[in-house]
């Protein structure tokens, strides 16, 4: 579809059109669910090559949807480009300022030496009440014309629409992010716990795998918080969640405060002689990280699957945990659970 025929269609149609980004763009607060449909029914009414949703956030911009005629988005990696004039909603010089220095890093915008057939860019700020929270880019072959006024005014208008869904996905899952991590340490807390375990069990139960439980408790915390006040106490807590954090494997391990003073760390198929060797290198890793503020002691207990469910694996550590701490910075034996 040609420039004359877009302005044709945006003419003749465009409220409906608007209706329907509009619908799609609100239709989840999961911006991965959203975002995706909506940029492809932009690119409908604006022809481009490749079109690209950015969300700003903390002074970085970051790629959240994209969409390529090609069906390929890499390809444009190997394109030099000229910007059209850009629509701008609100004067943030900052951000604009932020905002192309970043935009030419990214990896769509790298040119090929000694290329000047390049592409036209159209971008659009997402602004809400004068507060930039992405970018909207379409991008179109260099040889094709530059975006004409009729495209520019509609994508100024799909963008109004799609700020809003960026800044209410954006605090959508900031919310979701607060309701099951740890406020202090930013580490998962006991909701979290609790489906993890669960959903780590259930897994390993059908897939007949290892799963294995490791809590920590801090032995004396309560004396260490008395002698260093609440400020002390809360670093020795994040400094331990700190390590716990980046021992994990990413994307695969799951660390908890799960109480005051009480860690886990969920461990698929992890089995018992791993987990154990996992437990001293990190309540070594802890002690010393640790050690400027307390002189800190630790107990800690493993319980590895199979079991029947997540409360007798639950159960099982916690049993051994109570019985370490009375030993003060001892371990307790390592349980598995039987199959019923």
């Amino acid at each position: 579809m040609g420039p004359d025929e877009s302005r044709g269609k945006i003419e003749g149609t465009g409220f409906d059109w608007l209706m329907q980004i509009a619908y799609l763009a609100g239709k989840s607060l999961d911006l991965d669910e959203a975002l995706p449909a909506t940029l492809t029914a932009m690119a409908e009414l604006i022809p481009c090559e490749h079109a690209v949703i950015l969300q700003l956030e903390s002074e970085v911009l970051e790629v959240r949807a994209h969409w390529s005629r090609a069906g390929d988005h890499a390809a444009i990696e190997t394109c030099a480009f000229k910007r059209s004039p850009e629509l701008s909603l609100c004067d943030l010089d900052v951000i604009h300022a932020a905002r192309d220095a970043d935009i030419a890093a990214l990896p769509y915008f790298r040119g090929e030496p000694g290329s000047e057939r390049g592409v036209v860019v159209l971008t659009v700020p997402l602004a809400v009440d004068y507060v930039c929270v992405g970018r909207l880019d379409f991008i179109r072959d260099g040889a094709g014309e530059d975006f004409s006024a009729w495209e520019r005014h509609f994508a100024q208008a799909c963008a109004r629409i799609l700020a809003l869904s960026v800044r209410n996905g954006a605090e959508y899952a900031r919310v979701a992010w607060l309701a099951e991590h740890d406020h202090l340490t930013g580490i998962g807390n006991r909701r979290n716990f609790d489906r993890a375990l669960n959903r780590e069990l259930a897994r390993a139960e059908r897939y007949r795998r290892d799963v294995s439980l490791l809590l920590i408790d801090l032995d004396d915390f309560k004396e260490a918080n008395t002698h260093l006040g609440l400020s002390g106490g809360d670093e020795i807590l994040r400094r331990t969640a700190k390590v716990l954090a980046e021992r994990a494997r990413k994307g695969v391990d799951i660390s908890c405060r799960i109480g005051g003073d009480e860690f886990a760390m969920i461990l698929p198929e992890i089995g018992e002689r791993l987990a154990n060797e996992l437990a001293v290198r990190l309540v070594k890793d802890v002690a010393e990280s640790t050690m400027s503020l307390w002189p800190m002691r630790f107990s800690y207990s493993i319980s590895t699957y199979p079991a029947t469910s997540a409360e007798f694996l639950r159960r099982a550590a916690d049993a051994q945990l109570l019985a370490a701490k009375s030993r003060k910075g001892r371990v307790a034996v390592p349980v598995r659970g039987a199959v019923q």
